[in-house]
């Protein structure tokens, strides 16, 4: 008679082992990296640039810093407990849908994670503010540079370049970055990008 109550004692220690483990590990979530909401600055009399101008530059360099973002992700991507969403897989699903750059800087998050099909997303916003144009601001760089002259060196702009991160299963957002430290010097957005990854990289809530 005993050994079905012993039995039943070891029966139920077993299930009370298996709940104090940790569960099983699922797939990967996946986040979209979207193309960055930018906003740019100029004056215009002086740069002879048209508001047209300006606006097909911000929506260029849009997706010039999701690929950024996205080729630090993947060249990191054992870094961290979660995968990213193709951009080639994203802004073909978001043509196909007629979400246009603008039209898609208008939806909310949740919309845009259930066209995506996704678990998240990873977006970013770039406000500048130019007083130089690029290319002299990058000499000048190299002139500071050179003659330890950086006080002196007139203001060349100003600039907020944000990272937020969205949770679709939690419906909100789980961690924003802020960087105000602009560089003119970087060559291309996307290598601002990656030096804002780099940064930022230490901070982000999912890894490994």
């Amino acid at each position: 008679m005993k050994y079905p109550s012993l039995l039943l004692w070891l029966t139920l220690a077993a299930l009370i082992g298996a709940c104090g483990r940790p569960a099983t590990k699922g797939p990967l979530k996946t986040y979209a990296i979207l193309p960055f909401d930018v906003t740019i600055e100029k004056n215009l009399q002086v740069k002879k640039t048209t508001p047209e101008m300006l606006r097909e530059q911000e929506e260029r360099e849009a997706y010039q810093y999701q690929n950024g973002v996205f080729q630090y992700m993947m060249e990191r991507k054992k870094d961290f407990s979660v995968d990213f969403q193709d951009i080639d897989d994203t802004n073909t699903l978001l043509k196909r849908h007629n979400v246009t750059y603008d039209k898609g800087r208008s939806m909310t998050k949740a919309e845009l994670c259930k066209l995506l099909e996704v678990d998240g997303l990873l977006t970013g916003r770039f406000q500048r503010k130019e007083n130089l144009d690029r290319n002299i601001s990058r000499g000048l760089d190299l002139i500071a540079s050179k003659t330890n002259t950086f006080g002196l060196a007139p203001k060349q702009g100003e600039a907020t370049l944000s990272l937020t991160l969205y949770n679709s299963v939690e419906k909100r957002v789980v961690w924003t970055y802020q960087n105000d430290d602009w560089n003119s010097s970087y060559r291309s957005p996307e290598e601002m990008a990656r030096g804002l990854m780099g940064r930022a990289a230490k901070k982000f809530p999912y890894k490994r």
